[in-house]
């Protein structure tokens, strides 16, 4: 069995709900570094997740706790598929700033609590670790109680194995912005470490329930549930709704930013586009190329004169069957760009299923006049051109594809065909 046959089957799999037989499928491709190999390993990620899911519901915790571990390992704390592609084809620039740079920060802006907890984060990496918890605590007394300094005084408190007054301090960034995931989490990670494990999952429960798509929070969930039944005290778990992307779901301001930044991808590498629209054909095309064809939309509000563009738009709407919408974005292509061969190929090929014969050899004709002198392109002309009773044409064409590719079947057999 090939590659493609893998995908196909374990995303054919995936989405009949057979997450056993997609994991190992697509198991089979997860070290591919071309895009197959990386969606392959998505998916892979997504049927742990959805196994630990059903896992959760029978209260089976370390099970679940187990399979979240291994959908951590393939794709990272990422479960949505746009946010996935963005981490794996976006580059972002990273930078560390110097104490002294983050000390000039904190003086120019004295009532930031931010820059005061870049100050503390910057004299804890040199090794001044008593003065970054001075920082913080003179933050607290001289602008109040801001969420940020409490949770960064009390990770530096659990650094040092201060689990008490970590605690206080979670407790304390908790009750000051309750909307915080993060403070939720550490808050969770400090009492599993003070060994109260209900606790704990109240907490991740939070941070879940606040980021359901966050694999980590999910683990360690289950981890925390497991641990407080087994010392019999049980918790009663909400599991939140695991949304797929959807081209025509409203997104959240994140979301639109991953795709936003995505969409400047698309328009600046055309082989990242050029290596999905050759993905194999499977069950999760509907879900793919959705994407695809909103991260095209999106790049299309900025780049509305990229002939490219407009001609992988068409061939994406037409891979989700919406034909009209397909003929239009490849008609804008070629009135951009003319002699864009490929474009006016896809352009025939759409105005033949729709029936428009001589509009489809118009445009092949311009390709060939373009420079694509193609024998795949004289075939079909061949046979569209029979189609319309024009015999002789149509022979000119078969010929020139045999000249251009001898033992060419399709050719030969179109010339056999007009003789008969």
């Amino acid at each position: 069995m090939g590659d493609r046959d893998y995908f196909t089957e374990g995303m054919r799999a995936y989405h009949r709900g057979d997450y056993a037989t997609a994991v190992r499928r697509l198991g089979f491709l997860t070290e591919g570094k071309d895009l197959q190999g990386r969606l392959a390993r998505y998916y892979c990620a997504m049927g742990h997740r959805a196994s630990a899911m059903g896992d959760i519901r029978a209260g089976r915790f370390c099970e679940a706790a187990s399979r979240l571990r291994q959908t951590v390992a393939l794709i990272g704390n990422r479960a949505d598929l746009v946010e996935y592609l963005m981490f794996v084809y976006a580059r972002t620039a990273q930078y560390e700033r110097c104490a002294d740079a983050a000390e000039v920060m904190s003086r120019l802006t004295p009532d930031d609590a931010m820059a005061r907890v870049r100050l503390a984060q910057a004299q804890w990496r040199t090794g001044r670790k008593p003065l970054a918890i001075m920082t913080l605590t003179r933050g607290l007394r001289e602008l109040g109680d801001k969420a940020r300094l409490h949770l960064n005084l009390g990770l530096f408190y659990a650094a040092g194995e201060d689990y008490d007054k970590a605690f206080e301090h979670l407790t304390s960034a908790v009750k000051c912005d309750c909307t915080w995931s993060d403070a939720q989490h550490y808050l969770g990670l400090v009492a599993s470490v003070r060994g109260d494990f209900a606790l704990a999952a109240e907490a991740f429960q939070r941070a879940c329930n606040l980021e359901p798509g966050n694999l980590v929070f999910s683990y360690q969930l289950c981890l925390a549930a497991d641990a407080a039944a087994r010392m019999h005290r049980p918790v009663t778990l909400s599991l939140p709704e695991f949304n797929r992307p959807s081209a025509t779901s409203p997104v959240s301001t994140g979301r639109f930013q991953a795709m936003r930044q995505l969409a400047e991808y698309a328009a600046a590498e055309p082989d990242f586009v050029e290596t999905f629209l050759a993905l194999p054909p499977s069950e999760a095309d509907e879900e793919l190329f959705g994407v695809m064809s909103s991260v095209l939309k999106t790049a299309l509000v900025y780049h509305d004169d990229y002939a490219d563009l407009h001609y992988y738009a068409g061939v994406t709407s037409a891979r989700l069957g919406r034909f009209d919408e397909a003929r239009r974005y490849t008609a804008r292509a070629v009135r951009i760009n003319p002699r864009y061969v490929k474009a006016l190929i896809h352009l025939a090929e759409i105005d033949t299923r729709r029936g428009a014969t001589e509009q489809a050899i118009k445009s092949l004709r311009k390709a060939v006049r373009a420079g694509g002198d193609f024998p795949d392109v004289h075939a079909r002309l061949g046979e569209l051109m029979s189609l319309c009773g024009k015999t002789e044409p149509a022979r000119k064409h078969y010929k020139r594809a045999l000249e251009l590719k001898p033992q060419y079947r399709r050719a030969a057999d179109g010339i056999e065909s007009l003789a008969a």
